[in-house]
């Protein structure tokens, strides 16, 4: 049986637009309703594979009804400017994935929806109305003639449904409607009847007729007084809520054939609208045809002429793949070296070879079929190493850093880097994608690459995919000389936009691309951990969590589980009777934000916050730490350039920047990272150096003198905003000044302020407003910095990093607001996580100038952490603390806390 499903389109849109934050592109257009409608729309589709789809809409869709009450859809206000922009752009969709959009001038998408399901029925079709909106449920039908679903829900509609819901069966859907009226379609009802109450008028007497003819025997005086007075009222209503079937919408059904989308215009509109998950649901298109040739190394002499020919080009892209994709811990598995005409792939740590070494199994290129074994991996090295470290043969790629510490474990040092096309994307714009190969290529240079993990799970039996080292030179070599060949194209494409802001490029070429092997270094090193500390530690913490569960049991009266919001939930806000402060999808909240400000309530959130975090220290650093170690039996983490926005660091596989400074339980982790047997650690750290920054990108003069004067900033800044001599400063008006140094940097409202010292609005307000009067040049620059951002769409920090605020001129309040704050944070932020990246790179280049033994280990947030020899900690601790105070010449002194020990705690 063919399947008609009629979208309600009009609906749909607006339920999307309400149920996604707000979401717009780099340009700042606004999409959260395209993308919400998109993604119901597409899992639809999914759910049910329709023979038959159209979309309706209403077009001028008020006037049949307004004829018969002219004040229907009277109370409803106009769409906000961030939904009307977003009605063309849902067309465009609908557009490139084939999907007919029907509307009816003068009628509304229900009425072209009825029309279309009475006239499919008529001819035998299952019809299927997709829609969240209870007017529609009046057109189901049994033996599945006519369903209602609801995408959002994934709820099904058949007449049982109905009646379970609306307390009536399909056929008196519009009667019911009519009882209670519409205010959202300001259409009136009967006063004081709800749906309940509509239900079992109906159930009583059968029809909407019979309980309007019966009115006056109904028992409730003050119901049958209302029905009497509103008998006309319920006829007009019921006829604003009876669907027009009969329209003479043209066009047949057979027009309406589901038909495939438009992949290429697909890609191209989701690309437009940053829909990345979308993109890559889409069907994979054909390869964008090769540049060059693509070729696998079958013996040493065609690495021997591979590298004449690299070093006569004088640059060239490399794609370097691992065993299992983990450099810091991997053997080479194979090397793809990208020139201009030709792409070749040597075959480093292969297994064995495949049935298919030729590529057949859905590659984009073919290899020769006649490569099955891979080459001497150890000659090979050999002949590519003086190629490697060759400082002026130029190497670019994508994720350079990965390059370097993969071979760095073949006993090679990869020099004479040039374009990493992964942090020129993020340069370009840090926000909004991952920066991958795969998805940068799709979008900058439209040339579609192949996985190596698809290409491991495709060539797999069954559910278990085949492990590279495993796969034939051939297979694997045509997808990665593929890679390097888009890494190759793709970097060219970048520099030249890089090259469009000198600032950016001398950001590129003087920070970012030195650090990657400063960064490798790091990471290749390691730190020492103490492992029974922590497991020591981990058995004290979990007689501590036990005892933390007792006490919350005995503060709750039940057993229960602190984990299970639900369960919490129902503790705090049915038990305890706390005051439901936040909701989220699922009910009441029990985030952290929630527990904190009920803990002044009771005393039961305060545990279960304490038990949160110390469950959590537990699993992630205890337990995972000792379990990390590679086999050195030191912990590598993996620094990551390219993910925060404002350029600071990321740490991750441990993360290491998580662990909490100010908890005893967070110091005695610090207590297990130590330097390797007989060397110290030593550990310097910015003090101040976000207000540091503010002081000197502001220029405000008492702000500049607060620090020349060496004086308690905090202290200062109470006594000039209080008018009391610093002396004399209490210490909730030094914790309120403090607040607020560091709380204008992320935009710190009166109303946060207040929040967060228990102050009325008005009260903190006027502390703001005095902090301004004396601090007038960092007023003027917040306002100023807003203003510039309005004008360019961007901030940047003093040293080029830019940051894109799409919403910064957003009709969305909360998403402009929000983006006011990010441009005042970014400047400061941003130029303190470049001043951290400019001490590590004057940090290096001293420890090698003066030949030390000692390795910079770790950086967190604004510290530096190094271990040395004991002979050295004499010399490097100085040099540490004057590279990082020359880390840029600031209107204000940068300064250093410089501590040593036997751990990084005791250096801290």
């Amino acid at each position: 049986m063919p399947s008609l499903w009629l979208v309600d389109g009009s609906h749909a849109i607006f339920r999307a637009y309400h149920a996604l934050p707000h979401l717009s592109t780099r340009t700042g257009v606004p999409t959260n309703a395209v993308l919400g409608f998109t993604n119901m729309l597409l899992r639809a589709i999914r759910e049910g594979a329709p023979t038959h789809l159209v979309v309706a809409f209403d077009e001028q869709g008020s006037r049949a009804r307004k004829e018969i009450f002219a004040d229907y859809k009277a109370t409803r206000s106009e769409p906000p400017d961030d939904l009307r922009t977003q009605f063309p752009l849902v067309r465009r969709v609908l557009e490139v994935l084939n999907i007919p959009a029907i509307g009816f001038p003068g009628f509304e998408a229900d009425d072209v929806i009825a029309t279309l399901a009475k006239r499919a029925r008529a001819q035998g079709y299952e019809v299927v109305v997709v829609t969240g909106d209870k007017d529609l449920l009046q057109l189901v039908e049994p033996s599945n003639g006519v369903r209602c679903y609801d995408s959002m829900y994934e709820k099904w509609y058949g007449p049982a449904e109905v009646e379970e819901k609306w307390g009536v069966p399909p056929g008196q859907v519009a009667d019911l409607l009519a009882l209670t009226g519409d205010k959202i379609d300001n259409i009136p009802g009967v006063p004081g009847v709800g749906e309940k109450t509509a239900a079992a008028l109906l159930k009583e007497w059968g029809s909407l007729e019979g309980v309007l003819a019966h009115a006056a025997e109904v028992k409730k005086p003050k119901l049958r007084e209302n029905l009497l007075a509103n008998l006309e009222t319920v006829r007009r209503a019921r006829k604003l809520v009876t669907l027009f079937d009969s329209l003479d919408v043209p066009g047949a059904l057979e027009d309406l054939v589901r038909k495939p989308l438009d992949e290429g215009k697909s890609r191209a509109l989701f690309t437009e609208l940053e829909f990345v998950r979308l993109i890559k649901d889409l069907p994979r298109p054909a390869p964008t045809p090769p540049t060059g040739a693509r070729s696998v190394a079958g013996d040493l002499a065609a690495v021997e002429q591979l590298v004449v020919r690299a070093r006569a080009a004088g640059r060239f892209t490399l794609y370097t793949v691992t065993t299992r994709g983990e450099p810091l811990h991997d053997e080479l598995l194979g090397v793809a070296l990208s020139l201009p005409d030709e792409s070749i792939y040597l075959p480093l740590g292969h297994r064995g070879s495949s049935k298919d070494p030729g590529g057949s199994s859905g590659l984009l290129f073919e290899a020769p079929p006649s490569v099955a074994a891979p080459l001497s991996s150890k000659r090979a090295i050999e002949i590519l190493k003086p190629l490697l470290e060759d400082a002026a043969i130029i190497k670019d790629g994508h994720d350079l850093k990965r390059d370097v510490i993969a071979w760095s474990r073949a006993g090679v040092q990869l020099r004479g880097l040039g374009v990493d096309a992964r942090l020129a994307s993020y340069l370009l714009d840090p926000t909004g994608r991952d920066h991958e190969l795969q998805d940068s290529a799709r979008e900058r240079i439209r040339c579609e690459l192949p996985s190596l993990k698809e290409l491991s799970e495709r060539t797999g039996k069954g559910k278990k995919a085949t492990p590279l080292p495993e796969l034939s030179p051939g297979e694997v070599g045509s997808a990665v000389c593929a890679l390097a060949e888009g890494a190759r194209r793709l970097a060219a494409a970048y520099a030249e936009d890089l090259r469009q802001d000198p600032d950016l490029w001398k950001l590129y070429e003087e920070l970012e691309l030195p650090l990657i092997t400063v960064l490798a270094q790091l990471e290749t090193t390691g730190i020492s951990l103490d492992v029974a500390r922590l497991r020591k530690l981990s058995v004290e913490v979990d007689a501590q969590v036990a005892s933390l569960l007792g006490e919350i049991i005995a503060l709750a009266g039940q057993e229960f589980s602190p984990a299970s919001n639900q369960q919490l939930a129902e503790i705090l806000y049915v038990k305890l009777g706390l005051p439901v402060l936040k909701r989220g999808k699922t009910g009441p909240s029990t985030d952290q934000e929630v527990l904190e400000e009920l803990a002044e309530k009771h005393p039961l959130p305060a545990k279960i916050l304490e038990h949160r975090q110390l469950t959590k220290l537990k699993g992630t650093y205890l337990d995972a730490l000792p379990a990390a170690l590679g086999k050195d039996q030191r912990l590598h983490t993996t620094f990551d350039q390219a993910v925060a926005a404002t350029g600071r660091l990321s740490s991750i596989n441990p993360n290491l920047q998580n662990i909490p400074i100010r908890t005893k339980v967070g110091a005695q982790i610090r207590e297990a990272f130590i330097p390797r047997a007989g060397w110290k650690l030593l550990s310097a750290d910015y003090s101040q150096i976000e207000l540091r920054v503010l002081a000197h990108v502001t220029g405000d003069p008492v702000l500049q003198a607060s620090f020349s004067s060496g004086e308690d900033l905090h202290a200062r800044t109470a006594g000039e905003t209080f008018g009391v001599p610093p002396a004399e400063v209490t210490r909730q008006q030094r914790d309120i000044a403090k607040m607020i140094n560091y709380g204008i940097a992320y935009g710190l409202s009166a109303f946060g302020l207040g929040h967060r010292l228990g102050l009325p609005t008005a009260e903190a307000n006027a502390i703001i407003e005095r902090y301004f009067a004396r601090y007038a040049r960092v007023k003027a620059w917040l306002d100023g910095t807003v203003e510039e951002a309005r004008a360019t769409g961007m901030v940047k920090t003093i040293f080029g990093r830019r940051r894109y605020l799409p919403d910064i001129r957003s009709a969305n309040a909360a998403a402009r607001m929000a983006a006011e704050r990010t441009a005042v944070n970014t400047p400061i932020q941003g130029t303190a996580a470049d001043l951290v990246k400019r001490a590590m790179l004057r940090v290096d280049r001293a420890l090698r100038a003066q030949g030390a033994q000692a390795k910079m280990l770790l950086q967190v947030h604004d510290e530096l952490v190094l271990e040395a020899p004991p002979d050295e900690v004499a010399a490097v601790g100085p040099l540490l603390v004057a590279e990082m105070k020359a880390a840029a010449e600031l209107s204000v002194q940068l300064e250093v806390d410089l501590g040593q020990g036997d751990t990084w705690a005791a250096a801290h």
